[in-house]
């Protein structure tokens, strides 16, 4: 489910499920155990997916399911994307193909998104889906997503290519394919050198109001749907 390469101090965790590396309740659990490795071994988390998908979200066929395991996979989901918004460490996640949904989101609460370019979708298909937003996940829109964009990407599901991705907030940067490895290197390179205790405090004051949001949020659901 979850490759873990911890190289020059910078652990690389690749979502492999061999298809469109969904956040099923195991990828959830291993993508925990391998940001537990990363706090201890590493300095920098650089996320990607394996084939030429990102993430396609959620698993759908536990989503179809409905009742207490849709809820506890959907749940975990969300842990994973505040613990990911928090983590003292900086997050970069390489694009190399779709990032749908909980993919999408991923890429939200990283602090530096490279993809490539080409011909690829990244976005929000809830609306379309028949899925509710709750205030956790519009805390993340509200504080990462372009506000040009919350009506087109979020309300109506319109994906973006590339290029409007970076002006959406999906990526920071587009290059070519050939050139992702090496700039995923250079940009890991430099931010596992600033200062860790300041990184992960600054990060923390940055996304304050947001996170307390999501935090609230979080609680209350589980209150109510566990």
């Amino acid at each position: 489910m979850i490759k873990v390469d911890i190289r020059n101090n910078v652990a690389h965790i690749e979502l492999n499920d061999g298809k469109a590396n969904v956040f099923s309740p195991d990828m959830i659990a291993s993508f925990n155990a391998a940001l537990d490795q990363a706090e201890s071994d590493a300095k920098a988390i650089v996320i990607s997916g394996a084939g030429d998908k990102f993430s396609a979200g959620f698993d759908l066929s536990v989503m179809q399911q409905g009742g207490t395991q849709q809820w506890q996979m959907i749940l975990s989901g969300f842990e994973l994307l505040l613990r990911l918004y928090k983590h003292p460490q900086p997050v970069i996640s390489a694009v190399g193909g779709h990032a749908l949904g909980m993919g999408a989101f991923t890429l939200l609460v990283s602090d530096t998104r490279i993809g490539i370019e080409g011909d690829y979708k990244l976005g929000l298909p809830e609306t379309a889906g028949g899925m509710q937003f709750t205030d956790f996940l519009v805390a993340i829109l509200d504080a990462e997503l372009n506000p040009m964009f919350m009506k087109s990407a979020a309300l109506q599901s319109q994906f973006c290519n590339p290029k409007s991705a970076l002006t959406a907030g999906f990526l920071d940067l587009i290059v070519p394919a050939d050139h992702l490895g090496a700039t995923i290197e250079k940009a890991s390179e430099g931010l596992k050198q600033l200062p860790v205790k300041q990184y992960a405090h600054n990060k923390i004051e940055l996304r304050a109001d947001a996170i307390a949001i999501m935090e609230k949020r979080l609680s209350a659901l589980k209150k109510v749907l566990l």
